[in-house]
């Protein structure tokens, strides 16, 4: 897929030392937490253990966000059917020198047109901490409306639930 400055290919083997570098970023940490990748044979190990099975099971992956300008990844942007939450979530993660430029809200937008006219969803869903307050805007931003929080299975904290329905979405387009 493309966007109007981004490229979004699915994530490969190829993308492991990049995957390694932004999750340990300390927003990385911070927000989505240690997933214990600190080398590239990890970040590997983890693409074959936590997302191919989801490419392979559910047909869609994490895709990295390439500036088109600079060839270079920027982020990660990805839709999930995540035990805990109905129907699909978005979510994306940034490097520290890609944020505040956009990415993020025009890689989710690639990633809810996908999810409402390739997986014909009529909802979408995001989550996030309560104190990813930037989170919170772009989802805002994109029409996403909080719904309250809920509990994630086999975790002790609650999070924000944000959900977008496909008429609001394509209300939000014609605007």
């Amino acid at each position: 897929m493309k966007t109007e400055r981004l490229y979004l290919n699915l994530i490969t083997e190829k993308d492991a030392d990049f995957l390694n570098e932004l999750m340990n970023t300390e927003k990385w940490h911070e927000f989505i937490g240690d997933r214990g990748i600190h080398s590239k044979e990890d970040a590997i190990q983890y693409m074959e253990d936590r997302m191919d099975p989801d490419l392979n099971k559910k047909g869609f992956i994490n895709h990295v966000m390439i500036e088109k300008e600079t060839s270079k990844a920027v982020g990660t942007c990805s839709l999930h059917n995540r035990e805990g939450v109905d129907g699909m979530d978005i979510g994306y993660a940034l490097l520290p020198t890609s944020e505040g430029k956009g990415y993020a809200s025009e890689g989710a937008k690639a990633m809810i047109k996908l999810a409402f006219t390739d997986y014909q969803q009529q909802q979408i869903s995001a989550i996030t901490t309560d104190l990813n307050i930037s989170s919170w805007h772009i989802l805002q931003k994109l029409g996403f409306i909080h719904k309250g929080y809920i509990q994630l299975p086999n975790s002790s904290e609650r999070i924000r639930l944000y959900v977008l329905e496909k008429g609001d979405w394509v209300t939000i387009q014609v605007t």
